[in-house]
């Protein structure tokens, strides 16, 4: 049995199974048809009995990756008071969760990832991720960037690569420009992947990790996403699987009733069409999530096919800063402003397991702001092909 070795009484097994199954992670794997699949997730979920915590040095590497999430967001927030950012805020954790997924993929010996993802989160993605500048962002927000006769909202369009450091050296990270026309990019990293793959990894369809990055609104309701679905594990257009994560802040726009916004029970019920695994997890539980990015990564490279993170949050301030959603929600958004963010959850957490004080968590803040305050790049690049510390997951 997954559940460890030994007899156990019908009712041990039922709390070994509701502290693994009735917790943070929502998993749905038995639609999954191969039996083989089915087996493995089963021993990597039921193995943990539901303790889906890290190891103790990974702990400070999330903590200043939740920092940086939330500092940014803070930071863009006062100092342009107004303007659109598409924030992040409310599922603070896909900072931390890429970062995780980028060096796991490192450690199994990728040479690549492709992103291809909306507005909201990206700026977060592209100054604490990819390692964009902070000061060509602030410039692009003050006017100052000659980006040609194009909108305000191109800084959301854009796309950035470099080579950023992992604790096995050095991965190329790719984040694909993006048009308004949201989800099509799945089809554009879909050939990305597929062409990286076929030009410099010989065929090899697990050497370049394709990251699709949906709203919940849009994975459920844009068909462009059935239709990338249904080629990916054909012949000609296969890429050996895809992540896909939903920042799903359980409200498209201002629709904030599933039975208003979908047919179905969740927003990653398309899904199904192609058997893929689904995990639901509360961004409000890093540790969690930290362990989906692992498994989803684990369960991609060994059966090549795509995987699905429901990252279930919410969204701290209007569709674009410039509205105030408590006109339209007033009893979810005295909630959600009475609420505490993930970044102080998890400090509190480590407060309290003395891995860290108080004084320390404002210092690591106020560290983090100063860097943005002197616009110096927040990911540092690789020298000589490593990185400058090193750091264990799991």
């Amino acid at each position: 049995s997954s559940l460890g070795e030994g007899t156990y009484s019908l009712s041990e097994v039922e709390t070994q199974l509701q502290s693994i199954y009735c917790g943070s992670i929502g998993f749905e794997y038995m639609h999954v048809g191969c039996a083989e699949e089915r087996a493995w997730l089963q021993q990597r979920i039921e193995q943990t009995q539901g303790h889906f915590s890290v190891a103790k040095s990974a702990k400070s590497r999330i903590l200043d990756m939740l920092i940086k999430a939330e500092g940014l967001e803070q930071y863009l927030g006062s100092r342009y008071v107004g303007q659109k950012r598409f924030s992040l805020e409310g599922c603070d954790a896909f900072v931390p969760l890429m970062d995780a997924m980028i060096q796991a993929a490192s450690v199994l010996e990728l040479d690549s990832v492709i992103v291809g993802m909306a507005h909201r989160g990206r700026l977060n993605m592209l100054v604490n991720v990819c390692g964009q500048s902070p000061k060509d962002l602030f410039d692009a927000f003050e006017g100052k960037s000659d980006i040609g006769m194009t909108s305000g909202d191109v800084k959301y369009h854009l796309g950035f690569s470099s080579d950023v450091p992992t604790e096995e050296g050095s991965i190329h990270l790719s984040l694909a420009f993006n048009p308004s026309h949201l989800e099509f990019i799945n089809a554009v990293v879909m050939g990305s992947a597929r062409a990286r793959q076929d030009i410099f990894n010989e065929g090899n369809r697990t050497k370049s990790l394709p990251i699709l990055v949906h709203g919940d609104a849009s994975f459920a309701g844009q068909g462009i996403v059935m239709e990338t679905l249904n080629m990916s594990q054909t012949s000609a257009y296969g890429i050996g699987g895809a992540v896909h994560i939903v920042i799903n802040n359980q409200i498209g726009f201002t629709t904030n009733k599933p039975t208003d916004a979908r047919s179905s029970e969740y927003c990653t019920d398309i899904a199904k069409i192609i058997a893929a695994p689904i995990f639901h997890v509360n961004a409000d539980d890093i540790e969690s999530v930290m362990f989906l990015a692992h498994l989803a990564l684990d369960y991609r490279h060994r059966f090549h096919k795509d995987v699905v993170i429901d990252l279930v949050g919410y969204r701290r301030h209007g569709h674009n800063e410039a509205d105030e959603p408590a006109s339209t929600q007033p009893v979810m958004y005295k909630k959600i402003r009475q609420h505490a963010t993930v970044c102080t959850q998890y400090a509190e957490t480590l407060m309290a397991q003395h891995l860290i004080t108080d004084t320390e968590f404002a210092q690591r803040k106020q560290d983090y702001r100063d860097l943005l305050d002197r616009g110096e790049v927040i990911v540092h690049k690789v020298e000589n092909g490593f990185a400058a510390s090193r750091t264990t997951f799991w």
